[in-house]
């Protein structure tokens, strides 16, 4: 109720009681003493908005400390636009729930005021790697949701796409190095798109987050411009791109099949998934029952949707061969997990099965794949998974996913 009337009461509020850290403090603090140099103090301490945290709490913090209003008062505080852009970016993130961000009523604006002011943020790779984050949701997350006038959004990605190449110039640090390679391998994507706004249809983007936000990876799904996962579902972002494109999941036959499209970030009998019937019906390609399978349904959306047949099959197609996003750990996984697939003898004879094939999250440089039991192991007498990676050893990722298969058909991949 207390949200109904005065918002930022509410965010103090919640703040107060929500969050206990002790970085924190100082900016609670001021805010319940109605201190605004001292919010302002606090805002720009070292460690006071981290770009790693819940859209939750970001929001309350938007709201609490009126930040529309302080970049208002300081158009010319650059510190004060880096920490709106790390608020931002986390209201943005993927498997946030995007209705944080959608329904803050300042949400465009803000994004309007950090864009503007992207040109005075210090040229390093940090601000490069946040700017860019920023560009993949209003590209294809749920920025592109917010009610832009028409032709404003891919304004705004234009002037992101400059200030991303200024900041990416600068020199990476040691540290920096892994950011400032996934800026050169993802840079460009989200400012090409500019010129397919209005496309209708199916598009399919593979984005891979900063990695200092975990390097996730998903293939979203846009229809008629509109990311599908944000605003149907919110609890987690769209699977990644071996679950929906090497899998052919998408690929539509006249038998319907349910295909799931995401999952829960905390887990999906947690928080559930967001599912789809997909069908071929003639020259059409039909979605139907989209819906998740706990929680809220989110309101509006068509009851189907319905694609070009051709123009639907050419859309996968085209994502299917794009593997610019891609770097050689991951690109491993995946030539293991084809190899694998057309001779699945070298699993069966160690009555094993392959589970999925990914990258590490604690060292995305080393293709992990996941197997398990079948036949006579799979009991409750022999562990159900077993981990077998492959560090990437600077050879072409052919070569090294041939080495893997051949070791996999020698050697039992468990001892």
């Amino acid at each position: 109720m207390l949200d109904r009337s005065d918002r930022r009461a509410a965010a103090v509020l919640w703040l107060t009681v929500t969050v206990r850290r002790p970085h924190r403090e100082p900016l609670v603090a001021a805010l319940r003493a109605g201190d605004g140099p001292a919010v302002r103090a606090a805002l720009l301490a070292p460690g006071s908005v981290p770009l790693v945290g819940s859209a939750v709490e970001a929001r309350r913090i938007v709201e609490a400390t009126r930040l529309a209003e302080l970049l208002a008062d300081r158009p010319t505080d650059p510190a004060l636009a880096a920490v709106a852009l790390r608020l931002l970016v986390r209201m943005g993130r993927a498997g946030e729930d995007g209705s944080v961000l959608r329904a803050l009523p300042e949400a465009a604006g803000l994004y309007e005021t950090v864009i503007g002011r992207a040109g005075s943020l210090p040229p390093d790779v940090a601000q490069a790697a946040a700017l860019l984050s920023l560009a993949q949701d209003l590209s294809s997350g749920t920025g592109a949701l917010l009610p832009w006038p028409p032709g404003r959004r891919e304004g705004l990605l234009r002037s992101l796409g400059e200030a991303v190449q200024r900041c990416g110039a600068a020199e990476p640090t040691t540290e920096s190095r892994r950011r400032a390679e996934w800026i050169r391998r993802t840079g460009r994507r989200p400012f090409e798109l500019v010129g397919e706004a209005g496309r209708s249809g199916l598009r399919v983007e593979v984005v891979v987050a900063d990695p200092a936000l975990g390097g996730e990876v998903e293939a979203r799904l846009l229809v008629d411009g509109r990311p599908v996962v944000p605003e149907h579902f919110g609890a987690g972002p769209a699977l990644t791109p071996e679950r929906l494109l090497d899998s052919a999941a998408l690929r539509a036959t006249e038998e319907p099949r349910e295909v799931v499209l995401a999952e829960a970030s905390c887990a999906p009998g947690c928080c559930g998934e967001l599912l789809v019937t997909i069908r071929r019906e003639g020259a059409e390609v039909v979605w139907e029952h989209l819906h998740r399978t706990m929680g809220r349904p989110r309101p509006g959306g068509p009851a189907e949707y319905r694609f070009s047949a051709a123009a639907y099959e050419a859309e996968l197609a085209r994502a299917e061969r794009d593997r610019a996003w891609s770097w050689p750990a991951r690109t491993v996984a995946r030539l293991i997990a084809e190899g694998l697939r057309e001779r699945p003898e070298l699993l069966a004879h160690w009555e094993l099965e392959l589970c999925w094939a990914t990258t590490s999250h604690s060292d995305p440089d080393t293709a992990v794949l996941m197997l398990g039991n079948v036949g006579s192991r799979a009991g409750a007498d022999y562990p159900n998974r077993y981990e077998w990676t492959v560090p990437d050893d600077g050879t072409p990722a052919e070569a090294q996913a041939a080495a893997a298969l051949r070791r996999l058909g020698e050697a039992d991949p468990r001892w």
